[in-house]
């Protein structure tokens, strides 16, 4: 039997840690540029990246202002137990633009936000993640591939495709 009660799972401050080293490192920061910049003493943002510093926050905004970075995504890779989701978001700041619009969801609703069953929200989201999922793999980069082969045949090393993306490899 299992005698570790975690089940396995890595701790938060793990998860927030590498989150933040995997971002910082992203970003092609050093530990040093980041503490400063949140105003925590070098050793202090050290122990954060490895895992044993404190969970704040406030850090996490003023560190996803200075790494240009999604906090919520951040904060959510910890339940996601995958801190490389907090990376994968740094460019399109998902977390952020579904905040935003359910900020504007939750003040045009107010009260009656509490009428829509979880199931409703279940299948909204579902359906919401699979048309994404289908636009990214249907995704047309011709012109992209295109304009890559034509500059490299001209001795340029230009990347005209979308940054961080490419044609899915099945």
């Amino acid at each position: 039997m299992d005698d570790d009660p975690s089940g396995g799972l890595q701790s938060q401050g793990a998860l927030l840690g590498a989150a933040l080293r995997g971002i910082r490192k992203a970003r092609g920061l050093r530990t040093s540029q980041v503490a400063d910049a949140i105003g925590l003493p070098l050793r202090t943002y050290q122990r954060l990246e490895e895992g044993s510093g404190p969970f704040e926050l406030d850090r996490i905004k003023l560190f996803a202002d200075f790494t240009d970075s999604d906090p919520f995504a951040i904060v959510a890779s910890i339940w996601l137990q995958s801190p490389e989701f907090a990376v994968r978001a740094i460019d399109t700041k998902p977390l952020v633009v579904f905040t935003l619009a359910l900020r504007e969801f939750h003040e045009d609703l107010e009260d009656d936000i509490r009428l829509i069953e979880p199931r409703v929200w279940w299948g909204g989201f579902r359906r919401l993640f699979q048309d994404m999922t289908e636009h990214v793999r249907k995704r047309d980069l011709t012109a992209e591939t295109w304009l890559d082969e034509q500059s490299r045949r001209l001795g340029l090393n230009l990347n005209f495709l979308p940054h961080g993306r490419g044609r899915r490899r099945d």
